[in-house]
């Protein structure tokens, strides 16, 4: 593969927003949050406007996952010039996705990890606050979760 072809796929995939590429399908984020491969599933990040934080589970044929197939899931929230905020995170009483309270994210330089167990099999992503989606904007894909 030339230089120029490498370049052209890697801007397109950055350009995708909250969707990404993963054995040749693009994932869209159901609600409006980011899509991440971890291990033998997907989570979507969503980060409240008004603070807190919502994952949701996937299978890797993006179908939804309950909740109660992570037994573990962390968030921690760094900003700049700031004390890591460590998120507690709980299932939801609908068990289609964890919840937790946390200040708002708006800082582009803030990284948001999320750490998990799913399936047994442990994994860790790392988000930079900038490359979520804008606040207001969910994707008009409509997912198999409640909320």
């Amino acid at each position: 593969m030339n230089n120029a072809r490498l370049v052209l796929i890697t801007a397109a995939l950055a350009l995708a927003g909250p969707a990404i590429a993963h054995n040749g399908v693009i994932h869209e984020a159901p609600h409006g949050g980011i899509m991440k491969p971890i291990n033998n599933a997907h989570i979507e990040i969503v980060l409240a406007p008004a603070g807190g934080v919502r994952i949701y589970l996937y299978d890797l044929k993006s179908g939804p996952l309950p909740a109660s197939a992570a037994s573990e899931l962390s968030v921690e929230i760094d900003r700049p010039g700031m004390k890591t905020e460590y998120v507690t995170m709980r299932p939801d009483p609908t068990g289609t996705l964890w919840t937790g309270n946390s200040k708002p994210v708006t800082n582009p330089a803030s990284v948001v990890r999320v750490g998990s167990v799913v399936g047994g099999a442990s994994g860790l992503v790392e988000v930079p606050r900038s490359k979520f989606p804008v606040y207001g904007k969910p994707s008009a894909k409509k997912a198999g979760h409640a909320r």
